[in-house]
């Protein structure tokens, strides 16, 4: 079972335009409700791949209700922490004549101080029972920097391996605590140690500094460009698959994420979950809403995910 945590799970409200102009009147052609935040998108395309999964975050009022209607659609086994406010919605909006997607992300309501102790204390209740624990998302203002750390910590004591999808210090501060991967973008990456990125070899180092903090591999995408493997000293460069058309790039990371911890959990290489990670992320990116993927679709993208050691 894998423990998919974060702490901002989000109704998803995805509308398409024929066209859209600023400062104008635009008229909607679609609009499609989901449920989405990036614990809930990395679980569903769990779930998808077939592997059990539990999500965890805060959720309340009428959306929390919406939400869990949705994630017992996707087959998905709640792990979710009643709030009395609101869960947050938050809007894609889709310009078909341009391609362009636009994200209105909301910010997520602050639970109050026993609504966090409690979520604290049920999931490390559940990580006796996890194989793997995926922890995702940027810490809300609410959240100390060293938040992560509580599931960490206690994984690390349990031998339970752990991913985290993250940036800035709440990356940071987790990897004492020696992370089987930390996994983050190109502009996460810059934004982490605040510096812009001119080369390979600069990114390399970069990547390097997170092991040298404790992280055993990191991997660093790039969207459709080359995506970085770094474990240990051993540096392995990925070409991602080329895709059909582009619909809906929104939680295209969190389907890697998904692929890679569906990938360990049964026992693969790095190398080889990342390979399924990237095929899950550039499948999400033909689907409409997030990781709404096909488990076909992604074994096909992953006969074309290149890779090499350098």
């Amino acid at each position: 079972m894998i423990l998919c945590l974060g702490l901002t799970p989000a109704l998803q409200r995805t509308m398409i335009f024929g066209s859209m102009h600023l400062n104008d009147v635009n008229r909607v052609k679609q609009v499609v409700i989901s449920a989405a935040g990036k614990p809930i998108n990395t679980a569903r395309a769990m779930a998808v791949l077939g592997a059990e999964c539990k999500v965890a975050g805060f959720n309340g009022g009428h959306n929390g209700g919406l939400v869990n209607g949705f994630l017992a659609e996707y087959g998905i086994t709640s792990a979710l922490t009643s709030m009395s406010s609101e869960t947050r919605i938050c809007s894609t909006l889709i310009d078909e004549s341009s391609g362009a997607v636009t994200e209105l992300v909301e910010e997520a309501p602050r639970p109050s101080p026993q609504e966090i102790d409690a979520f604290i204390k049920d999931n490390i209740t559940l990580l006796p029972e996890c194989d793997l624990l995926v922890m995702c998302g940027t810490l809300p203002p609410f959240a100390p920097n060293n938040f992560y750390c509580n599931f960490s910590r206690a994984a690390a004591e349990l031998n339970i391996p752990v991913v985290i999808d993250s940036h800035k210090s709440a990356l940071l501060a987790v990897l004492p605590d020696q992370p089987l991967m930390a996994k983050l973008n190109l502009k996460e990456l810059e934004t982490t140690f605040n510096c812009s990125v001119e080369s390979e070899g600069q990114l390399l180092e970069l990547m390097g500094r997170l092991i040298s903090n404790g992280a055993q591999s990191v991997l660093l995408t790039q969207g459709k460009d080359a995506a970085w493997l770094l474990e240990g000293t051993q540096i392995t460069k990925f070409t991602p698959p080329a895709i059909d058309q582009h619909k809906n790039p929104i939680g295209s990371g969190d389907c890697t994420t998904a692929g890679i911890a569906c990938a360990l959990c049964k026992g693969a290489i790095l190398e080889a979950a990342v390979q399924l990670g990237l095929a899950c992320g550039a499948a999400n990116v033909e689907s409409l809403l997030p990781a709404m993927i096909s488990r076909e679709r992604v074994m096909q993208l992953l006969t074309s995910t290149a890779s090499v050691s350098t």
